[in-house]
């Protein structure tokens, strides 16, 4: 495939990436060394880097970085289970997962069950999924790329758009920007108590156990929509 037609994008996309990942504290996990040294020459500040699941695990322990950025093929072990072994453990840390085997969609409904804060397949990369991903994720936020959701089908309810109230949609909407609950509660003027109630109804309607499956769930009942190219949530 030639990529040059997409040369100017690349390079915007790769300037705002940098800017996102300035005084983020940032491990990598990926199968590929030459990727693994393209991101050491940046700017960024990454904390370690490995290529191996297990290497990943213990500089996560290590280090507790705002974000771990992991590929699904590693040169030994999976990106999927390290992402759900640092979910497990901590919580806290962001995880973005690159997919370059997009059929194996068992591996990605176990990320995505394990709250992977951002879903993308490498393929998807150049397009401009990349930078928005990072910025949701980055943001607070919760992303799974178009091309994936329909594949997936994680969680859907028949008439589920129909069982959620106005208000609990609203919430949802939120959920989906990256908006914690304190701020969900100021933007409605309502109580984090409130919202969290709000947010406990959603899960359990739509079935589902986490924020990343509820949004998933609400983007392929048209819930919610996606967030627009280029905004900052």
């Amino acid at each position: 495939m030639d990529l040059t037609p997409l040369l100017p994008q690349v390079h915007d996309d790769v300037s705002q990436g940098l800017l996102l990942l300035s005084g983020v504290r940032l491990v990598l996990c990926l199968g590929s060394r030459s990727q693994v040294a393209l991101l050491m020459g940046t700017p960024a500040r990454i904390l370690a880097a490995a290529t191996t699941a297990a290497e990943g695990l213990a500089l996560v322990r290590e280090h507790q970085p705002s974000l771990l950025l992991v590929s699904d093929r590693l040169e030994a072990g999976c990106g999927v289970d390290l992402v759900v072994q640092v979910k497990r453990s901590h919580p806290e840390v962001r995880t973005l997962l690159v997919v370059s085997q997009e059929h194996r969609l068992a591996l990605i409904r176990a990320a995505v069950r394990a709250c992977c804060d951002g879903i993308v397949p490498e393929s998807r990369l150049l397009h401009g999924s990349g930078l928005q991903a990072l910025r949701t994720v980055l943001g607070g936020g919760v992303y799974l790329d178009r091309s994936l959701v329909a594949a997936l089908r994680v969680g859907q309810v028949p008439g589920g758009d129909e069982r959620l109230s106005a208000r609990e949609r609203q919430v949802l909407e939120r959920v989906m920007q990256g908006l914690s609950n304190p701020e969900i509660a100021g933007d409605l003027m309502v109580s984090v108590d409130t919202v969290k109630t709000h947010v406990r109804n959603v899960l359990l309607k739509l079935r589902v156990r986490g924020r990343i499956q509820a949004v998933v769930t609400g983007l392929q009942l048209g819930l919610v929509d996606w967030p627009q190219p280029g905004g900052t949530r």
